[in-house]
Protein backbone atom coordinates (compact mmCIF):
# COMPACT_ATOMS: atom_id res chain seq x y z
CA UNK A 1 0.00 0.00 0.00
CA UNK A 2 3.03 2.42 1.10
CA UNK A 3 4.60 1.67 -2.38
CA UNK A 4 1.33 2.35 -4.54
CA UNK A 5 1.00 5.62 -2.54
CA UNK A 6 4.48 6.88 -2.89
CA UNK A 7 4.69 5.95 -6.83
CA UNK A 8 1.32 7.79 -7.19
CA UNK A 9 2.98 10.87 -5.83
CA UNK A 10 5.64 10.48 -7.57
CA UNK A 11 3.68 10.72 -10.58
CA UNK A 12 1.03 13.65 -9.51
CA UNK A 13 4.65 15.89 -8.51
CA UNK A 14 5.86 14.98 -12.32
CA UNK A 15 2.72 15.97 -14.06
CA UNK A 16 2.65 19.40 -11.74
CA UNK A 17 5.94 20.25 -12.74
CA UNK A 18 5.52 19.52 -16.40
CA UNK A 19 2.14 21.55 -16.24
CA UNK A 20 4.17 23.81 -14.77
CA UNK A 21 6.20 24.57 -17.54
CA UNK A 22 3.95 24.46 -20.23
CA UNK A 23 2.39 27.45 -18.74
CA UNK A 24 5.70 29.17 -18.49
CA UNK A 25 6.69 28.33 -21.95
CA UNK A 26 3.31 30.12 -23.09
CA UNK A 27 4.17 32.97 -22.13
CA UNK A 28 8.14 33.14 -21.92
CA UNK A 29 9.26 35.01 -25.39
CA UNK A 30 12.51 33.54 -27.08
CA UNK A 31 12.83 30.53 -25.21
CA UNK A 32 14.61 27.78 -26.05
CA UNK A 33 14.82 23.76 -25.57
CA UNK A 34 16.93 20.80 -25.62
CA UNK A 35 18.71 18.32 -24.43
CA UNK A 36 21.98 17.46 -23.05
CA UNK A 37 23.76 14.08 -21.87
CA UNK A 38 27.24 13.51 -20.81
CA UNK A 39 29.14 10.84 -18.24
CA UNK A 40 29.38 11.60 -14.30
CA UNK A 41 31.64 11.00 -11.83
CA UNK A 42 29.37 9.71 -8.49
CA UNK A 43 30.99 9.24 -5.45
CA UNK A 44 29.45 9.81 -1.62
CA UNK A 45 30.20 11.86 1.69
CA UNK A 46 30.54 10.00 5.02
CA UNK A 47 29.53 10.71 9.08
CA UNK A 48 28.62 9.11 11.86
CA UNK A 49 27.40 9.82 15.14
CA UNK A 50 29.19 7.44 17.31
CA UNK A 51 32.34 6.18 18.87
CA UNK A 52 32.13 2.59 18.00
CA UNK A 53 30.91 2.74 14.15
CA UNK A 54 33.48 3.93 10.88
CA UNK A 55 31.90 4.93 7.74
CA UNK A 56 34.06 5.56 4.96
CA UNK A 57 33.46 6.08 1.10
CA UNK A 58 35.05 3.43 -1.15
CA UNK A 59 35.86 4.11 -4.00
CA UNK A 60 33.41 5.99 -6.89
CA UNK A 61 32.06 5.04 -9.97
CA UNK A 62 31.52 6.44 -13.69
CA UNK A 63 27.63 6.91 -14.49
CA UNK A 64 25.58 8.80 -17.04
CA UNK A 65 23.14 11.98 -16.98
CA UNK A 66 20.53 12.70 -19.71
CA UNK A 67 18.27 14.97 -19.97
CA UNK A 68 15.79 17.48 -21.72
CA UNK A 69 15.34 21.51 -21.00
CA UNK A 70 14.24 24.80 -21.31
CA UNK A 71 15.81 28.13 -21.18
CA UNK A 72 13.79 31.24 -20.25
CA UNK A 73 15.05 34.82 -20.38
CA UNK A 74 13.76 37.11 -17.93
CA UNK A 75 16.50 39.69 -18.73
CA UNK A 76 19.21 40.19 -20.99
CA UNK A 77 21.87 37.67 -20.40
CA UNK A 78 20.02 36.02 -17.69
CA UNK A 79 17.87 32.76 -17.63
CA UNK A 80 16.01 30.25 -15.82
CA UNK A 81 17.05 26.55 -16.70
CA UNK A 82 14.69 24.17 -15.96
CA UNK A 83 13.93 20.42 -17.42
CA UNK A 84 14.11 16.55 -16.44
CA UNK A 85 17.28 14.56 -16.03
CA UNK A 86 17.43 11.00 -15.54
CA UNK A 87 20.45 10.50 -13.42
CA UNK A 88 22.42 6.83 -12.49
CA UNK A 89 24.08 7.39 -9.09
CA UNK A 90 26.47 5.15 -7.00
CA UNK A 91 26.79 4.39 -3.54
CA UNK A 92 30.02 2.50 -2.11
CA UNK A 93 30.79 2.84 1.32
CA UNK A 94 32.88 0.58 4.15
CA UNK A 95 31.79 0.29 7.35
CA UNK A 96 33.87 -1.35 10.51
CA UNK A 97 32.47 -1.81 14.16
CA UNK A 98 34.57 -3.43 16.88
CA UNK A 99 31.43 -5.17 18.36
CA UNK A 100 30.10 -6.73 14.70
CA UNK A 101 31.79 -9.30 12.47
CA UNK A 102 35.22 -9.21 15.10
CA UNK A 103 35.50 -5.72 13.14
CA UNK A 104 36.17 -6.81 9.74
CA UNK A 105 34.97 -4.14 7.38
CA UNK A 106 31.85 -4.53 5.30
CA UNK A 107 31.76 -3.12 1.73
CA UNK A 108 28.68 -3.01 -0.20
CA UNK A 109 27.68 -1.04 -3.56
CA UNK A 110 24.03 0.57 -4.24
CA UNK A 111 23.64 1.61 -7.45
CA UNK A 112 20.37 4.26 -7.43
CA UNK A 113 18.51 6.11 -10.56
CA UNK A 114 16.94 9.26 -9.82
CA UNK A 115 14.60 11.78 -11.90
CA UNK A 116 16.05 15.63 -11.30
CA UNK A 117 14.14 18.58 -12.03
CA UNK A 118 16.70 21.60 -12.14
CA UNK A 119 15.61 24.89 -10.99
CA UNK A 120 18.79 27.01 -12.18
CA UNK A 121 19.63 30.68 -12.68
CA UNK A 122 21.73 30.95 -15.63
CA UNK A 123 24.06 33.80 -16.38
CA UNK A 124 25.80 34.73 -19.54
CA UNK A 125 28.73 36.95 -20.59
CA UNK A 126 28.96 38.86 -23.69
CA UNK A 127 30.56 37.11 -26.89
CA UNK A 128 33.90 36.05 -25.56
CA UNK A 129 35.03 35.06 -29.31
CA UNK A 130 32.90 34.71 -32.40
CA UNK A 131 29.57 33.80 -31.65
CA UNK A 132 30.61 32.03 -28.37
CA UNK A 133 29.77 33.01 -24.75
CA UNK A 134 30.87 31.63 -21.06
CA UNK A 135 27.95 30.84 -18.83
CA UNK A 136 27.68 30.20 -14.88
CA UNK A 137 24.67 28.49 -13.07
CA UNK A 138 23.60 27.70 -9.63
CA UNK A 139 20.36 26.78 -7.84
CA UNK A 140 19.00 23.94 -6.67
CA UNK A 141 18.02 19.88 -7.91
CA UNK A 142 15.39 18.16 -6.53
CA UNK A 143 15.51 15.05 -7.07
CA UNK A 144 13.43 11.56 -7.18
CA UNK A 145 14.82 8.33 -6.65
CA UNK A 146 13.51 5.72 -8.63
CA UNK A 147 15.07 2.75 -7.84
CA UNK A 148 18.05 0.99 -5.98
CA UNK A 149 19.98 -2.13 -6.61
CA UNK A 150 22.14 -3.82 -3.82
CA UNK A 151 25.08 -5.33 -5.96
CA UNK A 152 26.73 -6.68 -2.68
CA UNK A 153 26.46 -10.29 -1.21
CA UNK A 154 27.03 -8.69 2.42
CA UNK A 155 25.50 -7.63 5.45
CA UNK A 156 23.02 -5.02 4.47
CA UNK A 157 24.11 -1.94 6.19
CA UNK A 158 21.16 0.38 4.78
CA UNK A 159 17.72 -1.41 4.97
CA UNK A 160 16.08 1.72 2.87
CA UNK A 161 17.12 5.10 1.15
CA UNK A 162 14.90 8.00 1.11
CA UNK A 163 12.54 8.49 -2.00
CA UNK A 164 13.79 12.53 -2.26
CA UNK A 165 16.79 14.35 -2.14
CA UNK A 166 17.99 17.75 -2.99
CA UNK A 167 21.30 19.19 -4.41
CA UNK A 168 22.61 22.24 -4.96
CA UNK A 169 24.16 23.00 -8.34
CA UNK A 170 26.86 24.76 -9.39
CA UNK A 171 28.87 24.80 -12.73
CA UNK A 172 29.54 26.92 -15.97
CA UNK A 173 30.18 26.55 -19.58
CA UNK A 174 30.60 27.48 -22.99
CA UNK A 175 28.19 27.67 -25.75
CA UNK A 176 28.42 28.12 -29.45
CA UNK A 177 25.75 29.25 -32.05
CA UNK A 178 26.02 27.10 -35.29
CA UNK A 179 22.80 28.69 -37.12
CA UNK A 180 19.99 31.43 -36.36
CA UNK A 181 18.48 29.11 -33.84
CA UNK A 182 20.83 26.32 -32.59
CA UNK A 183 23.38 26.29 -30.47
CA UNK A 184 25.85 24.00 -28.73
CA UNK A 185 27.42 24.01 -25.55
CA UNK A 186 29.59 21.89 -23.06
CA UNK A 187 29.85 22.22 -19.25
CA UNK A 188 31.03 21.12 -16.06
CA UNK A 189 28.44 21.09 -12.61
CA UNK A 190 28.76 19.87 -9.91
CA UNK A 191 26.05 18.71 -7.53
CA UNK A 192 25.95 18.50 -3.78
CA UNK A 193 23.56 16.94 -1.93
CA UNK A 194 22.60 18.05 1.15
CA UNK A 195 20.03 15.34 2.55
CA UNK A 196 21.28 12.03 4.28
CA UNK A 197 20.28 9.63 1.63
CA UNK A 198 19.90 6.87 4.87
CA UNK A 199 16.17 6.56 5.85
CA UNK A 200 16.65 2.59 7.83
CA UNK A 201 20.22 1.26 8.38
CA UNK A 202 21.02 -1.50 10.35
CA UNK A 203 20.70 -1.35 13.59
CA UNK A 204 24.22 -3.03 14.80
CA UNK A 205 25.80 -0.18 13.80
CA UNK A 206 25.88 3.49 15.09
CA UNK A 207 23.75 5.76 13.28
CA UNK A 208 25.72 7.24 9.62
CA UNK A 209 24.98 9.79 7.44
CA UNK A 210 25.61 8.80 3.06
CA UNK A 211 25.38 12.15 1.49
CA UNK A 212 25.62 12.41 -2.79
CA UNK A 213 28.12 14.25 -4.55
CA UNK A 214 27.88 14.31 -8.81
CA UNK A 215 30.10 15.71 -10.92
CA UNK A 216 29.22 16.03 -14.72
CA UNK A 217 30.31 16.76 -17.75
CA UNK A 218 27.16 17.87 -20.01
CA UNK A 219 26.89 18.10 -23.74
CA UNK A 220 23.90 19.84 -25.07
CA UNK A 221 22.40 21.29 -28.12
CA UNK A 222 19.57 23.83 -27.95
CA UNK A 223 16.64 25.09 -30.51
Amino acid sequence: MYLFILSNMKKYIISAILVAMLGQLSIAQDYRIGIKLGPTLSLSRTSTDGNSTSIERDGSAVKFLIGAFVDLPFKENYHFHTGINFASKTTRVSVTDASVLAGRPVSERYDHEYLQIPLLLKLYTNEVVLDTRAFFNFGVVPELRLNTDNESNAVELVREFRSFDLSGNFGGGLEHSIGVNTRVYASLNYYLGFLNQVKTQNALYDDFQIKSNLFSLELGIKF
